[in-house]
């Protein structure tokens, strides 16, 4: 798009607020923002201004296209902005990492409720502290916590009735071992009441909000009335776990005297990326702290005219997901005076939040301990990562060695996995600037492998016209579009060539125009959000150019169909496949006539096709490198996958044994300097492949292995099957339990036959 639309494109901004995109040449979203008033803030990065940040200054030569969303307030845009930014992952916003890094404690809200790690926090009455970085140091929180106040770590349902618990959730026999070692009070067999359970809870909640003081009063006045009523026992433990307190207690910090709750952050800008420190003091104690990485392009070290960016991306990352949000909030500078964050935050707490910057005393002190901490924990990172530090070499390297025209920035290496040739897996890992992006990952399920069948080749193929049709568009040249009357000659012309027949109703067919002629077309049945495939056929000179997926691409869309069935003969079935329909075994009722028409004929196959998520942010981006874990033969089944889409994406083979790096149309194979950094980062590459695809695999085959293991016994439904696995967890489980315990499930004459399959002894 050249300047003249951009100015057309500036004159119609309105005055709303809202969200705006830049997109570069290609159509890819550069940048996502939001403002109160759409036309100033767009306009703004258009006028001429001296010393502008040269991140702006980029960001502005690359604008080529943009597009704004109007929405009815300030709130609103925060939220759209988000969500665009977690969608698109723009390359000139500051990005946090993966909601995957992130974890929080939760206390369950149950007759005895249960305190556990998870990911997500959901509106379930649940309490939820965090977000957390370090899953590893919860844990140990969580486990110290358990040995003092002994709450229960199982699933199992549970409610109390008449001075005594029902277990209406059975899932593992219990008590559990947990009980037996003193880290469970024994909820389950009814040796606690909820309302003392309730008290240790409560108790452990008041710890992780700080309240330490409390604990100790309250564990003082119960240990004083347990020596009164002579419980000289229980006496004894309630003074272990008042020690145990105070000695947890003696580590944390006491920073304020007025016992004040705030967040105090710090961050340092370096080479692209932000080092965020947050100290958590609540009751004037220090209890927790967090460090966190962004990705910030075009911020160098002491670049601080925008820094107040960098901030604001944060804190709209972090305090989305927090749970515990303090009455003040100190930064080490000042948000842009438009800034939307104040307000949001104040709506998000529910009450007033300040936002401050310490200008002396203890928080100034303290505010400068927080950005010490960011700047030593930016060292850290970095020296973590020194063994790898070369990673632009590495790729210099790898490109010089390969011949290729550009730095390989996102490389996709893939490998296939399978035991014997059962539960055939695959993996893709992907690196972008020499280090792994395990956001990009995928791992793939083999469509077109029969159980027990083996064959890399044709799985290599499958995985990798599955991954590359994500990135084939609309065959050039081609206009796809609803047939018209004006269409019907020329269609007629190429169904009469294809079958001898002629249409009946052209608004029941997509076409494929090139020019005036149509060179393919597509003929569906519309039910419910459902479609199935009656006629499809493509002229033999556009064929292997992705119009057949264009005309199903574009149908779908148009009639927002979440599911399209198909029947076809055997001798089509691989290219259904690559398009990513998968084997069913019937039609649902809306397409009765489709099915019975398809079983009149022999060799047909019923296959569907889910579109799923509409966006990918990692099959939508196109790698600067494709590596395949194997020689010549899977390579050159990943180049025909290449050929079918028409793409030009640079591939190579690694084969293990020697190191061999074989390359599209040379028969011999390049060897790399075993001291070579483009050698290194390849054998990483594979090495990550094997290790992603390995892991899936055996999860797979531990899934398959354990829902088959009683399909033998004799008499034993799916119901009782379900049972038994959701009880008792896994086979070797059921093996070493009592057969009292099974018997309760399925009876004494299933549980001699399980007994019976399970404990025949195997031969080879």
């Amino acid at each position: 798009m050249n300047d003249v639309d951009l100015k057309q494109l500036l004159v119609k901004v309105p005055n709303s607020p809202g969200v705006y995109k830049f997109k570069n040449k290609d159509g890819k979203i550069l940048y996502v923002g939001k403002a109160k008033n759409l036309k100033n803030r767009v306009r703004s990065y258009f006028r001429k201004e001296k010393n502008r940040a040269m991140r702006t200054q980029k960001l502005v030569s690359k604008i080529a296209d943009m597009e704004w969303i109007e929405v009815g307030s300030d709130l609103e845009a925060i939220m759209l902005e988000t969500n665009l930014i977690k969608e698109y992952r723009p390359k000139y916003n500051v990005l946090m990492k993966d909601d995957k890094n992130y974890c929080y404690i939760k206390v369950t809200n149950e007759t005895f409720p249960r305190i556990k790690i998870v990911r997500k926090v959901q509106k379930d009455g649940a309490r939820y502290f965090g977000p957390k970085t370090s899953a590893g140091q919860v844990k140990k929180t969580l486990g110290l916590l358990q040995k003092l106040f002994m709450f229960r770590s199982c699933d199992l349902g549970m409610i109390w009735d008449d001075d005594k618990v029902q277990v209406i959730k059975k899932t593992i026999a219990y008590p559990c071992l947990d009980y037996h070692i003193k880290r469970c009070a024994g909820p389950c067999i009814s040796e606690i009441t909820p309302e003392d359970y309730g008290k240790n809870i409560e108790q452990i909640v008041e710890f992780l909000e700080g309240k330490t003081e409390r604990i100790e009063e309250r564990i003082k006045a119960d240990m004083q009335e347990a020596v009164s009523k002579k419980k000289f026992e229980k006496a004894a433990q309630l003074r272990d776990r008042l020690l145990s307190i105070e000695d947890l207690m003696k580590k944390q910090v006491v920073t304020s005297s007025n016992l004040e709750n705030m967040d105090v952050i710090g961050f340092v800008l370096n080479e692209g990326k932000a080092y965020f420190n947050l100290f958590q003091v609540r009751e004037g104690k220090l209890i927790n702290q967090e460090n966190f990485i962004a990705d910030a392009p075009g911020f160098l070290s002491g670049d601080e005219a925008m820094a107040p960016e960098v901030l604001e991306r944060f804190l709209f990352d972090y305090y989305g997901k927090c749970s515990d949000i303090p009455s003040l909030v100190l930064t080490p500078c000042a948000l842009f005076k438009e800034s939307l964050f104040p307000g949001w935050m104040n709506q998000e707490a529910n009450r007033k939040v300040e936002l401050r910057i310490p200008q002396r005393g203890d928080k100034d002190k303290l505010m400068e301990l927080a950005v010490k901490n960011a700047e030593s924990f930016f060292k850290q990172h970095r020296a973590r990562w020194a063994g790898f530090g070369e990673e632009e070499d590495h790729l210099k390297d790898l490109q010089e060695a390969l011949k290729l025209e550009k730095l390989p920035k996102r490389i996709e290496c893939y490998d296939i996995s399978h035991l014997g040739g059962t539960d055939t897996v695959a993996s893709m890992v992907v690196f972008e600037n020499g280090k792994p992006k395990k956001s990009d990952y995928r791992r793939f399920k083999l469509r077109s492998i029969a159980e027990g069948e083996i064959d890399d080749f044709k799985s290599m193929n499958e995985i990798l016209n599955r991954r590359l049709a994500h990135l084939s568009h609309s065959p050039a040249g081609l206009t796809v579009k609803k047939a018209t009357k004006k269409s019907v000659s020329s269609l007629n012309e190429l169904l009469t060539a294809w079958n001898g027949t002629e249409v009946e109703d052209y608004k029941d067919w997509t076409i494929a125009l090139d020019e005036d002629k149509v060179v393919a077309a597509l003929r569906v049945e519309l039910s419910k959000e459902k479609m199935v495939l009656r006629s499809l056929y493509v002229a033999e000179d556009f064929r292997r150019q992705g119009v057949a997926r264009a005309l199903i691409k574009f149908t779908s869309k148009k009639h927002k169909i979440k599911r399209t069935y198909a029947a076809v003969q055997n001798e089509l079935l691989d290219f259904y496949i690559k398009l990513g329909f998968e084997p069913i075994k019937s039609f649902p009722k809306d397409f009765s006539e489709a099915l019975k028409s398809a079983k009149e004929r022999a060799g047909t196959n019923l296959i569907a096709y889910s579109p799923g998520k509409t966006h990918d942010p990692s099959f939508s981006t196109k790698p600067s490198l494709i590596v395949i874990d194997g020689g010549k033969g899977q390579l050159n089944k990943a180049l025909k996958a290449r050929e079918h889409y028409g793409l030009s994406i640079p591939m190579i083979g690694l084969a293990k044994r020697e190191e061999d790096v074989f390359l599209p149309g040379q028969s011999l194979p390049v060897l790399l300097p075993k001291d070579s950094g483009g050698l290194k980062l390849l054998q990483q590459l594979r090495n990550e492949a094997h290790r992603f695809a390995i892991t899936f695999q055996r999860s797979k085959r531990k899934k398959h292995l354990t829902q088959s293991a009683l399909d033998d016994v004799p008499g034993l439904g799916p119901k009782n099957k379900m049972k038994l696995l959701r009880f008792f967890g896994a086979v070797e489980q059921i093996k070493k339990a009592e057969d009292s315990a099974i018997e309760k499930i399925v009876g004494p004459k299933l549980t001699q036959a399980i007994r019976a399959s399970l404990d025949e002894p195997q031969t080879s």
